[in-house]
């Protein structure tokens, strides 16, 4: 007798301990959602502030097999989009449910997701991207863990020494700060973070109220059930120069939001915060330090391991699943004729709608997207 399977999609509050304690369980035994971004604590979090989170539960002759969580009613994107940065299902890693098999029968027509982890069998024509993660596993020591990277690593390091040398002597000795509570620190951050999208022209996704209040809440308010969010900073002399803030559910610290003092450029503060990190990590519990999808730029000195991440679409049904199919087939065509065009405003898109209520404001920033994206 085949097994009965039913997806039943529920609101964060209707959960059951039943549900939480299966989803445990399976995060637990599941290497592929170590991230701070799966634990139960982070979608309680988010419900407190948006109110189209819901849940996608699995299960197989009653028991529990798989979570997704989601925003959005018909169209659908990831829980904590554009802010959440690895998703994808909850299941036990024996457990080969794929996206097209949690969102069937759901009423969903359409799922656009940005990094899913363990996306299975999802068909070709509905993955437009492809990327790994970068994950350092620091392991017993960062002396170990520095006596194990390549040449290119040893190259970069005395580099990297020669700019701590410069920074000490031009400006003062470099000092850390791990955990800091200092709110003037937090707020020069995102002081920082919001002069940088302004500058590279990339649409300020903490511009959302709900997007601000999320970070800052997880910030100020204490770790629940093992997740908090930990800032770090570096100074030179008195001068604040780089901090780091992230998740983290005590064992992997998940690089959140990076910003840096730009007159302090040439002495790589972000690097030089990252060294302290990976020198502090013992004492504050991390033995795994996340640094996001993508091996580009210092990444590729540092990621020890990594798991393949994937973006796209999974159109289920109805109009709204017709027009995300018509949409990724037009974003790969656009790939080599239009610079990928489609593509960069699909994903300008995704950021707006899922930060922006208002129709008004997203056709304001969508058109600031196209004039930017056709000057590139």
């Amino acid at each position: 007798m085949s097994p009965i399977r039913q997806n039943i999609i529920k609101t964060v509050n209707a959960l059951t301990a039943q549900d939480w304690t299966a989803w445990e369980a399976m995060r637990a035994e599941n290497s592929a959602l170590i991230s701070p971004y799966f634990h139960p604590s982070y979608i309680r979090r988010l419900n407190e502030l948006v109110s189209d989170l819901r849940v996608v539960c699995a299960y197989e002759d009653g028991k529990n097999i798989g979570f997704l969580s989601v925003q959005g009613r018909k169209t659908t994107r990831p829980a904590g989009a554009p802010f959440s940065d690895f998703h994808g299902i909850i299941q036990a890693v024996d457990t080969q449910l794929d996206l097209i098999d949690i969102l069937a029968g759901t009423g969903i027509d359409a799922y656009h997701f940005s990094a899913v982890i363990s996306s299975g069998n999802i068909p070709e024509k509905y993955r437009l991207d492809y990327q790994d993660t970068a994950a350092l596993n620091i392991g017993t020591s960062a002396q170990d863990w520095r006596e194990s990277r390549d040449d290119s690593y040893r190259r970069h390091m005395k580099s990297t020494r020669r700019r701590i040398r410069k920074a000490e002597k031009d400006i003062g000795p470099r000092r850390f700060v791990f955990q800091s509570d200092n709110q003037d620190t937090f707020e020069q951050l995102i002081r920082w973070k919001i002069k940088k999208f302004s500058d590279t022209g990339k649409y300020n996704v903490l511009s959302a109220d709900w997007a601000m209040a999320l970070i800052r809440g997880l910030w100020e308010q204490a770790s629940e059930d093992g997740l908090r969010c930990d800032m770090h900073a570096l100074y030179f002399g008195d001068h604040l120069a780089a901090v780091d803030l992230g998740l983290s559910d005590g064992i992997v610290f998940h690089s959140w939001i990076v910003a840096y003092d730009h007159q302090f450029q040439n002495y790589a503060p972000g690097i030089q915060l990252l060294e302290g990190l990976i020198d502090a990590a013992a004492d504050l519990g991390y033995k795994r330090i996340d640094m996001g999808a993508g091996l580009e730029g210092y990444k590729r000195h540092y990621a020890t391991h990594g798991h393949p991440v994937t973006a796209g679409f999974i159109p289920v049904k109805g109009a709204a699943g017709a027009i995300s199919a018509l949409y990724g087939t037009a974003e790969r065509w656009g790939q080599g004729p239009l610079k990928d065009m489609p593509g960069k405003l699909r994903r300008r898109y995704s950021q707006i709608a899922a930060c922006e209520h208002s129709r008004t404001k997203r056709a304001k920033a969508m058109l600031e997207a196209i004039l930017t994206t056709s000057k590139q």
